[in-house]
């Protein structure tokens, strides 16, 4: 009779401490949202109907350039509306326009702005100039004069927001 109180005791205690630890356990946590870069295109609306626009191709050419350095951040693009609200953290790029300085260039201009909750950055007008090579398709140099201009405005972006800690100096 000993034994049998104490098995079910001890079976009592195991069953016990089992669901003792299973309320223990917290559940996963959920990861934290991913932070919203929104880019706010300002340019005009002309244009010939056939090219592809300013804004399609700014919004694709620095979305490949954002992601490739695996920033932290989801990137939007938003073409320009006046009396939208605010975003936490907003890039404004005022396209300038893209022209030949030279018969042998390419340049875009494009002012730009980062707004981090509230603190503004103005990276002033960003300017890249392309050299064309000949025989080049016309769309390859457009991407080619925003893709540099896109890689000027990121590392201007990764100077203020993913500043790494600097190294003690000995």
């Amino acid at each position: 009779m000993k034994t049998r109180l104490i098995r079910c005791a001890l079976f009592l205690s195991l069953v016990l401490a089992s669901g003792a630890a299973a309320r223990a356990e917290t559940p996963p946590a959920t990861p934290a949202p991913v932070p919203e870069l929104t880019v706010v295109v300002v340019d005009s609306l002309r244009g010939p109907l056939n090219e592809i626009d300013n804004f399609d191709r700014i919004a694709r050419v620095f979305t490949n350039v954002f992601e490739e350095r695996k920033w932290p951040v989801k990137v939007n693009f938003e073409r320009f509306g006046a009396g939208g609200p605010d975003h936490p953290l907003e890039l404004q790029v005022y396209f300038k326009g893209m022209r030949s300085d030279t018969p042998a260039d390419l340049t875009f201009r494009a002012w730009v702005i980062l707004n981090d909750h509230g603190k503004k950055s103005d990276f002033g007008i960003i300017k890249y100039s392309y050299d064309i090579r000949f025989g080049e398709q016309m769309d390859d140099r457009l991407d080619r004069t925003v893709r540099g201009a896109a890689v000027i405005a990121a590392d201007k972006i990764e100077a203020v927001l993913f500043l790494k800690a600097a190294p003690p100096k000995s």
